[in-house]
């Protein structure tokens, strides 16, 4: 062992030991691994608006909800999106509205504290989702006529027309589509006070960018004078596509914010309360509730597959493997592959299902970052030629991927950029489009060579786009993590695993940006700040995860033995637990990129098992 000025620091081995351990004994005894997933508040406060909306009357869930907002409100008043983060408009709001719902008076100190940090950071009219505030607005306390509306006509447009729902985004599809049917409703269960209050400037209406004024005002004509056959005949498919689109667990897209939006919609439409449909998907938001130190939190979505593939190919990887824990993970892999057509298959015709989603109970939705995974760790228990099983679905997985890849060669994470209309920057920042990204075209990247199909055509596309996509630093923007970081490590280990050398220009690039952003202290960190403030990319307080997503870049492009490597391990094993686990409050995960990030527990442990491991390999025999 190594010492430092506070005492014994382990050796890698002994580092990756401890932690391996740790994450095999946290595989459930059905296979899978299964984290935390915690974001801002928005599920908690979103849960009591929707209760209320739906005619739930205020009970313990309501008043166990208001216990954790009030526990993690700041000392400025108002509440962050993330830790570490400042007070944040949308959040705080809704913490305050979810409040005042749970029987809190505005005169109460948190009260009053909240609502001056709020009108602070520009008062409730500074809001501009408006999916966010139609929530609002179903309560009375935000105008409907301020809100650009969404028409259930768009759901009669032919498929491939530009703005049918089948252009937006697979994330964002049923959201937009059970909002439709509010919008055309505007149904209002007020909520039985106002909130002048949070006003910065009362006698003004909120200022919107023209395109936007535009947009708010044309929808609001159509919405007063349809076709009503067209409209009739509109509300009635979207009806039809959400009942279709209904999970076998009650809830929509394996979710809680669709499950919820879903839920909002059809009441609109005059679902009864006692409906069989709106029971199954209550029940599925039940399994959304979690309790971290004594309080309940809604975790809006349960990864359960991300964490299942990269969990067994970290263990699998790691000395010591344990072939029944692997080949456990293997067949509940295997159970969980996606084998009936969802919305994906609209406009690809006869593409057979394949793939992997993100989520428990989603057997029509894959997604390719999550199939990427899949297939690095299947592979890595069973390569081609041992398990028949596993061949067969790696096939599928693979023909779903080619048959999602965007024209231009990238990935995105579930269907292929279509938008062709105006508005795909504001679109992508509230979660209804998504582009291709370096991150997810990396895992693709990555899973095509476990596969043996590094040379193959798609993949040789692929890694053009990286290099046609690379920003002049040598970094990448991620999509679905934070940020450049996230990104260029996604680039570098998918490019070296199709056989893309270390002194490649595109790849010893993207290292040296890596290199260059190491923090003093050995580790890498990049703050999701990064996504709204520029000066924050590369950025942050070192943590485990984002450390161990530098070394496995840095490892694969053959610097197990530089000095930014040794840094990392040397950081790694200084702040790892008795327990072999790191702590991790950071948010590192995005959603979509006007705020919505999250933290999975189980992650900071993966992927500093996988560096770890991925050093011991690079490095075997030449340790001392």
């Amino acid at each position: 062992m190594t010492t430092d000025a506070t005492g014994p620091v382990r050796t890698p081995e002994q580092t990756l030991a401890l932690a391996a351990e740790a994450l095999r004994s946290r595989q459930h005894e059905d296979g899978y691994w299964r984290g935390d997933c915690r974001s801002s508040l928005i599920g908690e406060t979103g849960e009591v608006v929707l209760r209320h909306y739906l005619g739930c009357p205020p009970d313990e869930r309501t008043a166990a909800a208001a216990r954790t907002i009030l526990s993690e409100q700041t000392p400025t008043g108002g509440w962050a999106a993330h830790h570490g983060g400042d007070d944040q408009p949308l959040v705080s709001v809704f913490c305050y509205v979810a409040l005042r719902l749970a029987g809190h008076h505005p005169d109460e100190p948190e009260m009053r504290a909240a609502a001056g940090a709020i009108r602070e950071m520009g008062g409730i009219e500074a809001l501009n989702n408006p999916l966010m505030l139609a929530w609002l607005a179903m309560i009375g306390l935000w105008p409907w006529r301020d809100i650009p509306l969404i028409p259930p006509e768009i759901l009669l447009l032919p498929d491939d027309a530009p703005g049918s729902i089948y252009h937006i985004g697979a994330g964002g599809r049923g959201v937009l589509v059970a909002n439709s049917l509010l919008m055309q409703s505007r149904r209002v269960v007020p909520a039985g006070f106002d909130i002048a209050e949070l006003r910065a400037h009362p006698a003004e209406r909120p200022k919107r960018p023209l395109p936007m004024r535009a947009a708010t005002a044309t929808s609001h004509v159509v919405a007063r004078h349809p076709f009503r056959p067209l409209r009739r005949r509109a509300v009635r498919k979207a009806v039809q596509y959400l009942l279709r689109t209904q999970e076998r667990d009650g809830g929509w897209g394996g979710n809680w914010p669709q499950t919820a939006n879903a839920l909002i919609g059809l009441d609109a439409i005059g679902l009864p309360a006692d409906h069989p449909i709106r029971a199954r998907a209550m029940a599925a938001l039940d399994e959304y509730v979690t309790h971290h130190d004594g309080y309940r939190h809604i975790d809006m979505w349960i990864p359960v597959v991300m964490d299942t593939a990269l969990a067994l190919n970290a263990t699998a990887a790691a000395p010591g493997a344990d072939p029944k824990s692997a080949e456990g993970a293997v067949r509940w892999l295997l159970e969980n592959e996606v084998t009936e057509p969802g919305d994906w298959s609209v406009l690809s015709p006869g593409q057979a299902p394949g793939g992997w989603p993100f989520v428990f109970a989603n057997n029509t939705n894959p997604d390719a970052d999550d199939t990427g995974f899949a297939l690095v760790a299947m592979r890595r228990v069973h390569p081609r030629g041992t398990d028949a099983a596993v061949d067969g679905a790696c096939r599928r997985a693979v023909d779903w991927l080619v048959s999602q890849q965007c024209d231009d060669g990238g990935w995105a994470a579930f269907e292929p950029l279509r938008w062709r209309l105006p508005g795909r920057e504001r679109l992508a920042d509230i979660g209804l489009l998504e582009a291709p990204s370096a991150d997810v075209t990396g895992h693709v990247l990555e899973g095509l060579a476990a596969d043996g199909r590094a040379d193959e055509p798609p993949a040789r596309r692929a890694i053009a786009w990286l290099r046609e996509n690379q920003h002049e630093d040598g970094s990448w923007p991620g999509w679905w993590a934070c940020f450049h970081l996230h990104g260029t490590v996604s680039a570098v280990v998918g490019l070296t695993a199709c056989g893309v050398p270390g002194d490649d220009p595109v790849v010893a690039r993207g290292c040296e940006w890596i290199i260059a952003h190491q923090q003093p202290d050995g580790g890498w960190g990049e703050d999701v700040r990064a996504l709204q403030d520029p000066s924050w990319i590369g950025r942050g307080p070192s943590i485990p995860s984002q450390t161990s997503w530098a070394l496995l870049a840095l490892i694969s492009a053959g610097h197990a033995d530089s000095e930014a490597v040794r840094g990392g391990l040397e950081w790694l094993a200084r702040n790892q637990r008795e327990d072999g686990d790191w702590d991790e409050p950071q948010n590192t995960w995005i959603v979509y990129r006007d705020g919505l990030t999250y933290r999975d527990s189980m992650l900071r442990l993966i992927y500093a098992v996988t560096a770890l491991s991925a050093y011991h390999h690079a490095t075997q025999g030449r340790q001392s």
